[in-house]
């Protein structure tokens, strides 16, 4: 239980520092605060298999395409789940598509298409045409709505299985494990204390 406790606390952590990290690196680019991209996290593990902590590590990397913003960013949050859980891939790679594709649809379009996610000439065309005349959300929404239809709702409909059912309780019973600042705090201060004595010279020698 304790080395469940210290890995689930420092995956969390590590998330959440990234998460702030990247949020002030990109000068809040997306236009959503920290505390709502988690609540937004916690709700999508209740409607999937996939826990929150990995959600938000998705949307670390998602984060770093900085034309995704507002709505959108949502929208492309579930469309990188129902991707990733539909393809069978793991969330990093979905993110990068899904983001490079979102980040800048006329050179990276393709990313998708090489993934096995079609658009029709039209299609390229139209979102090829509203990306060149600065009307990016535009063709953000054009290419969403298309992830929506090809890839449906596989994150939200994988938990309705047993199988789901199963992974759902234990991203239920991890969040358990999973300390925060105020259940961490003093043991951050007593570790730091720790490696500075072993460092002094006194202690060495």
């Amino acid at each position: 239980a304790f080395r469940k406790f210290v890995s689930a606390t420092i995956r969390q952590e590590d998330a959440l520092k990234h998460l702030e990290t990247r949020l002030k690196s990109t000068n809040n680019a997306v236009g959503i605060s920290a505390t709502e991209i988690r609540k937004y996290a916690a709700e999508l593990q209740k409607a999937t298999t996939l826990g929150d902590v990995e959600i938000i590590e998705m949307q670390n990397v998602l984060l770093t395409f900085t034309n995704v913003t507002g709505e959108q960013f949502k929208r492309a949050t579930e469309a990188i789940l129902n991707t990733s859980v539909a393809l069978g891939q793991d969330l990093k790679s979905s993110a990068l598509q899904v983001g490079k594709a979102l980040n800048d649809p006329i050179a990276n379009l393709g990313a998708l298409g090489r993934a096995g996610i079609q658009f029709s000439d039209a299609q390229q065309e139209v979102i090829k045409s509203l990306a060149e005349t600065g009307r990016i959300a535009e063709a953000q929404k054009i290419i969403l709505s298309e992830l929506d239809v090809q890839m449906g709702n596989s994150a939200r409909a994988a938990r309705d299985t047993f199988g789901g059912a199963l992974k759902s309780l234990g991203n239920t019973f991890s969040d358990l494990f999973e300390g925060d600042s105020s259940s961490t705090g003093e043991a951050i201060t007593a570790l730091h204390n720790l490696e500075r004595t072993l460092s002094s010279p006194a202690m060495q020698q």
